[in-house]
């Protein structure tokens, strides 16, 4: 694919997927939904690439969607043009609620970083929530905004935003719609690392690499599944979901490998088997 609206490099085992509208502010569109799919994909099958960084360009990390899909949908009386909430396709194996818009991103084998800085802002809100970390400069800026807008809680975020900062939380970002910045999204927990403004991306970009050089490629792949999938588990199903699982990972390459790098004190050399 041709990339129009996103920037997409493989640099370091990290492969960075940069949202490019910088004078919209990244607002978000189709064809950006499309190439940022497209990108993760790849991204996934890379066996150069260990871990992903999303992130906006310019001034800001993701306005929300374009302004002409919400009035579009004004007009249409109905769903946002370009932004139904449809299945995609299910391909992996994971239970049908990870198949969802937007929450197929839990299902990428690798884990994704979301690089917050300036605005990130209604559906620019709801997609890093999906990501496995979010990290922040102090100049970012976070809001729900649907209460403003006459809508509501969108692509699954009365799920998924309590599990991140509790339902005191959600309730506060969601009902009153207001803005909070980079040091108060990680007071509540939203944001797991602030980065300072300056040389941002590179910070975020080395703790990508840090995750993608020092651990197992298998173990991040197997323990993104179990820790999602439990959030439908009862602790007995988790366990046994943990006895296989651990049987399978004292047969990998990896195990072995993560025993000799230790003994043999040096670096490790996964392969991700």
């Amino acid at each position: 694919m041709v990339y129009e609206q996103i920037l997409y490099e493989v640099n370091g085992r990290v492969a960075t997927i940069t949202l490019n509208r910088p004078d919209k502010l990244n607002a978000w569109t189709a064809r950006m939904e499309e190439e940022v799919g497209d990108a993760l994909r790849a991204a996934s099958a890379d066996e150069l690439a260990g871990a992903i960084v999303l992130t906006g360009a310019g001034r800001g990390f993701c306005a929300g969607a374009d302004m002409s899909l919400l009035s579009d949908a004004v007009n249409r009386g109905g769903a946002r043009a370009g932004l139904l909430a449809a299945d995609v396709e299910a391909s992996n194996g994971w239970r049908r609620d990870f198949h969802k818009k937007y929450a197929w991103l839990m299902t990428v084998p690798k884990p994704i970083i979301a690089a917050i800085h300036g605005p990130s802002v209604g559906l620019g809100f709801v997609i890093p929530l999906y990501c496995d970390f979010r990290v922040a400069s102090p100049t970012a800026r976070f809001s729900s905004i649907f209460a403003k807008r006459g809508l509501v809680a969108e692509y699954g975020m009365a799920w998924m935003l309590p599990r991140v900062v509790g339902l005191a939380g959600a309730i506060d970002l969601l009902f009153t719609a207001r803005t909070i910045d980079g040091a108060e999204a990680h007071r509540m927990g939203l944001v797991h690392r602030l980065f300072p403004e300056e040389g941002f991306l590179e910070a975020a970009q080395g703790f990508a690499r840090e995750l993608a050089t020092t651990v197992s490629p298998r173990s991040l792949r197997v323990m993104k599944r179990q820790l999602y999938e439990a959030q439908f588990q009862t602790l007995g199903e988790a366990f046994e979901t943990a006895l296989e699982e651990m049987a399978s990972s004292l047969a990998s390459e990896d195990f072995r490998e993560g025993v000799a790098h230790y003994l043999e004190k040096r670096a490790p050399a996964f392969t991700g088997r």
